[in-house]
């Protein structure tokens, strides 16, 4: 009786310390929506869009970003929010050869990576 005991008591105290490690998540993942205005001065490429130069609102949820132009979705694209080491200045985009790479919002160290096609 006192081995079962023992054993059960070792098995609790086991689970007891898994919990917090199993319930723990990805920080990038916890990233809420984000919904922010984004200005483009020369025309970029957005997932598989050309977006035009202007005023834009950009929507970022889960693992898809979206420019829109008023209630009209403009360009959307899929990717993820990966953890940089400072705060953004300003809201604003990385791109290479017109094509957008990852999106930075200002006061935050989340960056959305577009996957590339």
């Amino acid at each position: 009786m006192r081995k079962v005991a023992l054993r059960i008591g070792l098995v609790l105290a086991a689970a007891a310390l898994a919990l917090p490690m199993m319930a723990k998540s990805d920080k990038a993942s916890d990233t809420k929506a984000k919904s922010t205005t984004l200005n483009i001065y020369q025309p970029v490429k957005f997932g598989d869009a050309m977006v035009k130069p202007g005023t834009y609102k950009l929507v970022i949820e889960n693992d898809k970003a979206t420019i829109q132009d008023g209630k009209k979705v403009v360009a959307s694209a899929n990717g993820k929010w990966e953890e940089r080491k400072e705060k953004a200045d300003a809201t604003g985009f990385e791109s290479t050869n017109g094509q957008v790479n990852d999106v930075f919002i200002g006061g935050d160290t989340h960056v959305f990576v577009l996957n590339q096609s």
